[in-house]
């Protein structure tokens, strides 16, 4: 069974922008880490300065060792800078998924 991952960014105001534009710029090689399965990133429509990283891993390691790996190279702190709280991460297994008729992507 995969492990979901949601990873919560709230940005000091007015850094949203900057947030989403460095999540954008490291996903080529997030999609390569080993287990990944999927990447989405998505802002709260409330509130532009919080973005929330939706992931699928294989695994739950993979995406600890995805996060042990990214912090060694200072991504962490890089995002950190950045944010009016720390990292809110919180991981999920499926309970149940449907595709409805009005999705478009």
């Amino acid at each position: 069974m995969s492990t979901l991952v949601a990873t919560q960014l709230y940005a000091k105001p007015g850094h949203g922008d900057a947030v989403v534009e460095l999540l954008l710029a490291i996903l080529g090689d997030s999609l390569q880490h080993e287990g990944c399965q999927s990447i989405r990133i998505s802002r709260d429509q409330d509130n532009v300065d919080h973005v929330v990283g939706f992931t699928e891993w294989t695994e739950r390691h993979n995406y600890e060792e995805y996060l042990a790996w990214r912090t060694a190279r200072g991504f962490t702190d890089t995002f950190e800078a950045m944010l009016a709280e720390p990292l809110i991460i919180n991981y999920y297994n499926d309970v149940f998924s449907a595709v409805g008729t009005a999705r478009t992507s």
